[in-house]
């Protein structure tokens, strides 16, 4: 699968990415009651950490849906993932996905905005991955990410290690990305509500730069 997401789960992960070819969404969990994917369950035999855009092996047991989660898959940890490639800008876009909305919207926590869906409308939902195309996103210091999708604002908690680390350290308010893909990914519920997320922020001009080194 492509690697799409290695998004902050608690203290480990949760992983997401497309089927190589078919371009089918996959969220591999662990037999824990968390889902999480640990450290050892999701490095190389190297020890280096899957990346966004990564093509990575990884043996997959059985389908394991949870509600509206339907793209989870139960992991075997007894086989180590493996990094088969990797994908350009080029190819990522050939996975854009383009949904008239991000789910439900018109329901905001503190800080957020068109960020959460009541357990009520749980019916309404089929999936909770989404890869979309956006012409810039501001990271701020809250931890939230703003963008504008098909004319309608967002700010959604972003859990991508990446800026996660990159807030933390720079000290600044609010950072403006350039044009990027996110992939936005709804949780389980939390006290009455489903969240959504930025689990991953992949912007052009940092994988473009990344190609020419």
């Amino acid at each position: 699968m492509v690697c799409l997401a290695n998004s902050r789960k608690g203290g480990d992960r949760c992983i997401a990415g497309m089927e190589f070819g078919s371009q089918t969404w996959v969220r591999p969990v662990s037999r824990r009651s968390s889902e999480a994917v640990s450290v050892i369950e999701r490095q190389y035999a190297d020890g280096v950490e899957p990346r966004v855009l990564d093509v990575v092996a990884v043996r997959l047991i059985e389908k394991k849906p949870s509600e509206f989660q339907r793209e989870n898959w139960l992991l075997d940890h007894s086989v180590q993932w493996e990094k088969v490639g990797r994908i350009a800008w080029e190819d990522l876009c050939d996975l854009e996905q383009r949904p008239e909305d991000l789910w439900i919207n018109g329901y905001s926590s503190w800080g957020g905005l068109n960020n959460k869906i009541p357990v009520s409308r749980q019916e309404e939902i089929s999936n909770s991955l989404a890869l979309v195309r956006v012409d810039s996103v501001e990271i701020r210091g809250d931890g939230f990410a703003h963008f504008d999708y098909r004319g309608r604002d967002y700010a959604l908690n972003f859990t991508d290690p990446v800026y996660e680390k990159m807030t933390a350290a720079g000290g600044f308010r609010r950072r403006k990305l350039g044009e990027s893909f996110i992939t936005v990914s709804v949780g389980k519920e939390w006290y009455g509500y489903f969240y959504k997320f930025a689990a991953a922020i992949i912007e052009r001009s940092e994988i473009e730069s990344e190609g020419r080194r």
